[in-house]
């Protein structure tokens, strides 16, 4: 006697294959909400990129250091200057991640539009073998020379505080409050 399979049982080996075409649906749903900023996306499609990447930013930075043995800070000046990059050119997450391995924390100025040229610094030295052994000290400088080939405005000035986490007495607000009110505040 031979065993006839139920129709459930003849339906299992398309099954898989029912579910690998509607999980490949999704992904093409979730693939087209995440192309929103994939030009190459609205190309292949004849489509102009609703909203279009904004270029990288570039920085053209330098980075300068002072060494302060104990003798150079009892006489009030350090003796030896280093130049840790000279007019390199840097994007933003090496502007993010340089400002973190330098310590830099403090704005030349409490408000980025009072001055035409601003700088960050370190202050508090950094700990490493000499500061332990030797007790010298070492601060840092940043100085932003020009931000996507212009001289940095203050707007400038202000972005790259917030992406290096250097706070301003007196900040620019870049960005309009997230909810801003229409109307009176009935709310006393």
């Amino acid at each position: 006697m031979k065993h006839e399979p139920h129709a459930q049982d003849r339906l299992r080996p398309d099954e898989p294959r029912s579910r690998d075409l509607e999980q490949a649906k999704q992904d093409d749903l979730q693939s087209a909400r995440g192309h929103h900023h994939d030009p190459a996306f609205y190309d292949r499609l004849g489509l102009a990129d609703p909203e279009p990447a904004p270029p990288e930013e570039r920085f053209l930075i330098s980075i300068y250091g002072e060494r302060w043995t104990p003798e150079d800070r009892e006489a009030g000046q350090f003796s030896e200057g280093t130049v840790e990059i000279e007019r390199g050119t840097v994007d933003a997450n090496e502007l993010q991640r340089i400002g973190q391995d330098y310590g830099l924390d403090l704005p030349s100025a409490s408000d980025p539009r009072h001055t035409p040229y601003l700088w960050f610094s370190s202050s508090t030295p950094r700990e490493d073998q000499e500061y332990f052994e030797q007790g010298v000290h070492k601060y840092y400088s940043l100085h932003i020379h020009e931000v996507n080939g212009h001289r940095p405005e203050p707007a400038d000035i202000q972005r790259i505080a917030d992406l290096i986490g250097v706070r301003f007495d007196h900040p620019m607000q870049l960005e309009p409050p997230a909810h801003e009110q229409e109307g009176p505040d009935l709310c006393l």
